[in-house]
């Protein structure tokens, strides 16, 4: 439920912001930085030839917005993978590579704006993993605190000890009538 309600909980406004930034009057015809529409996309470099694959996928333009996007989603994927450094999921290192691919591949055709504010998204992400692995989390001190609780003896709960004396009785109980036969 921690990985599939959030996003359920988004989705209804993912798709909104999907049909709102191309549809919306008040973006057209309106610049911000280099995008001088909003509700289109930004070509900062524009082709005519019809390169046969990379035209389907991709477009003929290079929208800045969404490149960008796909860096700082790259970013923010690496720096959230080097908290948890796991050699048991493989495919994690081929999707943090993929992922920021296939949305600039998919980012490119849309809107200025929803690629402009995913990259608000990811910059705010990336901030706040950096505040919190600079400030909040000492490493060296959780992990001189894991290494002395590695070494401390395990409490144990109290029905353990009542199932371990149990154990011991009858273990007892079973020498004492071995001996006597």
């Amino acid at each position: 439920m921690g990985g599939c309600l959030p996003l359920l909980l988004q989705f209804p406004i993912l798709i909104a912001m999907f049909r709102f930034f191309p549809a919306s009057i008040e973006l057209r015809q309106q610049p911000f930085l280099w995008a001088s529409d909003l509700s289109s996309y930004d070509a900062i470099l524009e082709w005519n030839t019809n390169i046969p694959i990379i035209s389907s996928l991709y477009g003929n333009h290079v929208s800045l917005f969404a490149l960008l996007m796909a860096i700082s989603m790259f970013v923010q994927q690496k720096m959230t993978s080097s908290q948890n450094p796991s050699n048991s999921m493989p495919g994690m290192k081929i999707m943090m590579w993929m992922m920021p691919i296939l949305m600039l591949l998919w980012f490119n055709k849309y809107s200025s704006g929803l690629s402009y504010y995913y990259l608000l998204a990811n910059l705010f992400s990336i901030l706040q993993t950096w505040i919190i692995q600079r400030f909040v989390v000492k490493e060296d001190k959780l992990l001189a605190q894991m290494e002395a609780n590695k070494n401390k003896p395990k409490k144990k709960s109290k029905w353990m000890q009542r199932l371990e004396e149990a154990s011991k009785r009858q273990q007892e109980e079973l020498r004492k009538q071995q001996k006597r036969k």
